[in-house]
């Protein structure tokens, strides 16, 4: 094959790639879709944050577990759909389970930083759950929120009955993070551009993290393009992408912690962030902590979330085969996840 006909065969591959994920965004966008699930009854609210009640129908509970999101992806990941609900699937096993809606920041957060959130919102959660249930309460942190309650924990550990770690960040100075920390002299400009916005919008967080994956976007639509349009796999697809980009703005105070103290100066690793005076470490050893990693996790790198389960000791940790999201909503998620954590939360 001569060097014209190598370029002619790339050239045509290319374009039939980029046709193949342009129908799947087309079929995306023309796809009606609705959650067949609805919100449960708020029963605490600050701001534009509340905490929703999945355990009405439970009776005598094993335990009463509050569930914390990130801040910039919305709560309801927890409970997808009827057939794909962490949140659910708990209260059917007799566990209490109650989540932390965020919400969009309103006024009352646009000044907010991580530190803000965990004191101002989280805390005083936690003190009116623990004060309607008469007893401690467990946390489950997600991803982000994985490090927010784990500065709850050590802020309020008398009140905090376990822990549970998700998907939570750690080390950023990780290799595959290692392509995004930059030089000091443009962390300054980052920072500076940050300090300049009341908020980032969704978009623009959603875009960093296909930098980890630049052909993630790509690989997803085409598969969704050869899907049948009836099948439960695509319906799947068309839930989870819609809960992907109903993303949550970042307040600059979040994002100055997340994208300059946490990516750039990796000072959860130096266990250098402080909330309320108190540097945020690895959990004690007295502090019963669940951590589950997944293997495949494009959002948060294996060698990123390693390191914090390594330096917690006692912990149960688990590795889930499936990625970021498939680990909480993904076809394995009930086996590798749902049922370990709930025996687990059983016995703390």
């Amino acid at each position: 094959m001569s060097l014209s006909q190598l370029q002619n065969a790339v050239n045509r591959e290319a374009k039939n790639q980029a046709s193949e994920m342009l129908a799947g965004v087309l079929r995306y966008y023309e796809t009606p879709y609705k959650r067949d699930v609805s919100d449960p009854p708020s029963i605490w609210q600050k701001g534009s944050a509340r905490v929703l009640d999945y355990g009405q129908r439970v009776s005598d509970p094993k335990a009463v577990v509050l569930f914390i999101p990130s801040l910039i992806n919305r709560y309801y990941i927890l409970d997808l759909e009827e057939e794909r609900s962490f949140l659910r699937y708990l209260a059917s096993q007799k566990i209490y389970p109650l989540v932390l809606d965020w919400g969009r920041p309103g006024a009352d957060e646009e000044k907010f930083d991580c530190g803000d959130y965990v004191t101002e919102i989280l805390l005083p959660a936690i003190e009116f759950i623990s004060k309607i249930s008469g007893g401690q309460v467990a946390l489950a942190g997600y991803c982000m929120g994985g490090v927010l309650a784990l500065a709850a924990a050590k802020l309020k550990p008398r009140k905090i009955s376990s822990l549970a770690l998700l998907a939570t960040p750690w080390d950023f100075h990780c290799p595959e993070f290692a392509p995004f920390v930059l030089e000091k002299k443009w962390q300054k400009e980052m920072a500076k551009l940050i300090d300049e916005k009341k908020t980032l919008p969704a978009e623009m967080i959603q875009s960093m993290f296909y930098l980890t994956d630049p052909f993630l976007f790509e690989h997803k639509f085409r598969r969704y393009a050869g899907l049948d349009a009836t099948s439960r796999a695509a319906r799947d697809f068309v839930a989870l992408e819609h809960w992907v980009n109903d993303g949550v703005p970042m307040t600059s105070g979040v994002a100055h912690d997340c994208l300059i103290g946490w990516a750039q100066e990796n000072n959860l690793m130096k266990g250098q962030w402080r909330v309320d005076g108190k540097n945020i470490t690895p959990p004690s050893s007295t502090m019963p902590t669940f951590i589950a990693i997944p293997r495949n996790d494009h959002v948060v790198p294996f060698d990123c979330a390693l390191p914090l389960a390594n330096s917690a000791k006692h912990a149960k940790i688990i590795h889930p085969s499936a990625g970021h999201v498939g680990m909480i909503v993904g076809s394995h998620a009930k086996r590798e996840l749902w049922q370990p954590y709930a025996a687990w939360l059983s016995e703390n």
